[in-house]
């Protein structure tokens, strides 16, 4: 792996890394070669495995390379298995990487972390989990945004095309506060084992706060069906992605002791988040991907394929009042990863 001549002055070796286009405009932990070697050894995978290539530059993302930009991101070694689980999610050809590195979307992968390395590392999942404060949520999704912009040569206004970017590009990683929930975590949804650890990665377009301070379940659904229903989303262009529902335990609990289940809950969303053709504007776009739209047989467009592909997790504060709900990506399908100590033999 080659490397830098690098001022010792922070300041000045900030400037330079600046410069050269390697961060994301905050500043970096200088990757010293024993960081490295500490990070990369805490991943139990050999340095020069190859995960896959990161587009649309096509770099090789070997561990060590995805190492470094742990290290420039803050992470501690022990949350790098969880990075390289997220990487080997984002390269699976079913998220489609490329378009969410080039498009003029703002969307961003977010990395749900699921199972027992969530309380290990410390990884929020309570109170906040979507914002600031927390060292793992932060550096862990900050490494993998530094790596996609090193490695796959995501600069922002050249290659990466977002209109206006979303803040959320700098990091966006936490975890199901599975130990509130009175479902299954979504990776056992996903057919993995309750004690197995997971990353979810999934393309969102934003986050929405949804004020649902309701006591009976028909009333939460409904407000939050009606602020999924946009179709200015990128999801109701083809009926395609994975919404996401990021309930309060509050809210979990009281549609729980109603009688709703994951599946329910799920069915009485996509039902209510379909749109008429009648209230949707007939008028051509200026993209010629962007009104391929797919009706049902009632002449109206569904928010997503089928009712499973809404995704519903419990996480944040516990009190009934504030869910948020994460508008989808249409190109993009979400991958669920292990977090593995090794390549398989």
């Amino acid at each position: 792996m080659s490397t830098l001549d690098l001022p010792d002055d922070p300041a000045a070796m900030f400037d330079r890394l600046c410069a050269l286009g390697l961060t994301d405009g905050l500043p970096v932990i200088p990757p010293q070669p024993a960081c490295v070697e500490a990070m990369t050894a805490a991943g139990g995978w050999p340095a020069a495995h190859v995960l896959g290539t990161v587009p649309p530059l096509g770099s090789a993302a070997t561990v060590e390379k995805l190492a470094v930009n742990a290290v420039m991101a803050g992470c501690r070694p022990e949350y790098f298995p969880v990075v390289i689980a997220a990487m080997r999610a984002l390269l699976d050809p079913r998220y489609n990487l490329l378009a969410v590195q080039t498009t003029t979307n703002p969307v961003t992968p977010a990395l749900l972390v699921n199972g027992p390395i969530r309380t290990s590392i410390g990884l929020a999942c309570g109170r906040g989990c979507l914002g600031n404060g927390f060292r793992a949520n932060a550096t862990i999704g900050r490494a993998i945004k530094l790596a996609l912009l090193n490695l796959g040569g995501c600069i922002p206004g050249e290659v990466s095309k977002a209109t206006h970017g979303y803040p959320g590009r700098y990091a966006f990683c936490f975890g199901e506060l599975e130990e509130d929930s009175p479902w299954t975590p979504w990776h056992v949804d996903c057919g993995l084992p309750a004690q197995r650890s997971a990353v979810t990665v999934v393309a969102p377009q934003g986050t929405q706060s949804v004020y649902a301070c309701f006591l009976r379940a028909p009333s939460i659904l409904h407000m939050l069906a009606d602020a999924m229903r946009c179709y200015g989303h990128n999801g109701y262009r083809r009926s395609t992605g994975n919404p996401v529902v990021v309930l309060a335990p509050g809210h979990a609990r009281i549609l729980a002791a109603q009688g709703w289940d994951k599946p329910r809950i799920q069915r009485e969303l996509w039902h209510d988040t379909h749109i008429p053709l009648s209230q949707m504007n007939s008028e051509p776009q200026l993209s010629t991907s962007a009104y391929d739209l797919r009706t049902d047989r009632t002449g109206s467009v569904a928010l997503c394929a089928r009712p499973e592909d809404i995704v519903v997790v419990v996480a944040g504060g516990p009190e009934a009042y504030h869910l948020t709900y994460l508008p989808s990506f249409s190109s993009s399908e979400l991958v669920t990863m292990p977090v593995e100590s090794g390549p398989a033999s």
